[in-house]
């Protein structure tokens, strides 16, 4: 099972880290082999080579990851922009995917997204524990499942040289110029296929009902996408839960996920 945070590079006010799944990985990994991963660019994983910061690399870095590893046939779960890259996988490479979880995708899901409109005016500097901690907060319905060692975990990465070096760059033109562009095209040609039935793998899609950059009617079009053509297919709406439900309702996700990956383990 391949956990993909979500998060893009080039935010200097927060950032997507792997212990975002801190309350989902032991529970998980009694019945599953369960890797959490940092794109490219992210976490402490090293910036793209030739400043390649484009959908398109993360989408190839997370393949070379898999093939590396030797490892086929995976359960793939992926939150906000780590979802687009699950279906991506999918379609370029299927022999890799068993099945696929999606969870408060605005980067996937049909219609326009709301993230920049509710994250905007952070009142505190970048990079600090300050903007990362309001950021996490302000995506969650409850502050509760915001930890100090969350916020630490970000706070950390946020200062990293190679971050913020990721930064400088898609800031400096590459984010509007290339990143964005390209990632609007990759989105056209996933939804696209998976309107024509390409995806063809057990799917769910998990969602906070109380996301305020992704609202639940463009999961339930992601969803009816999916299920017009995939009959193994489900979705699953939280309660009292924004942008990572599997953090404010653990046990509640972490039943969903094994329920669904056991039923379709071949």
């Amino acid at each position: 099972m391949l956990l993909i945070t979500g998060g893009h590079f080039g935010n200097p006010t927060a950032t997507s880290v792997v212990q975002t799944w801190d309350r989902n990985f032991d529970a998980l990994s009694t019945a599953f082999h369960v890797i959490a991963v940092e794109k490219l660019g992210q976490g402490h994983t090293a910036n793209p080579l030739h400043d390649d910061f484009t959908m398109q690399a993360v989408v190839e870095h997370l393949i070379a990851f898999l093939d590396k590893l030797g490892l086929k046939n995976v359960h793939l779960v992926g939150q906000s922009a780590g979802a687009l890259p699950v279906v991506a996988i999918a379609k370029f490479r299927p022999d890799l995917v068993g099945t696929c979880t999606l969870i408060n995708t605005s980067t996937l899901s049909p219609g326009v997204g709301m993230t920049d409109v509710n994250l905007a005016g952070c009142p505190y500097p970048p990079y600090t524990r300050e903007s990362q901690r309001w950021v996490m907060e302000r995506s969650a319905f409850s502050s509760a499942s915001v930890t100090p060692e969350y916020v630490e975990a970000g706070f950390e990465v946020l200062n990293l040289p190679k971050y913020k070096e990721g930064v400088r760059i898609m800031q400096g033109g590459v984010k509007e110029g290339i990143f964005l562009p390209r990632l609007a095209q990759l989105k056209r040609e996933l939804l696209q296929w998976l309107g024509d039935g390409g995806l063809g793998r057990p799917t769910q899609v998990i969602w906070g009902a109380n996301d305020r950059t992704a609202s639940v009617s463009r999961g339930l079009e992601l969803f009816r996408m999916i299920a017009a053509h995939e009959r193994q297919s489900s979705m699953s709406v939280i309660n009292e839960a924004g942008h990572h439900p599997f953090r404010e309702h653990p046990e509640h996700f972490n039943d969903l996920l094994m329920r669904f990956a056991k039923r379709n383990a071949h």
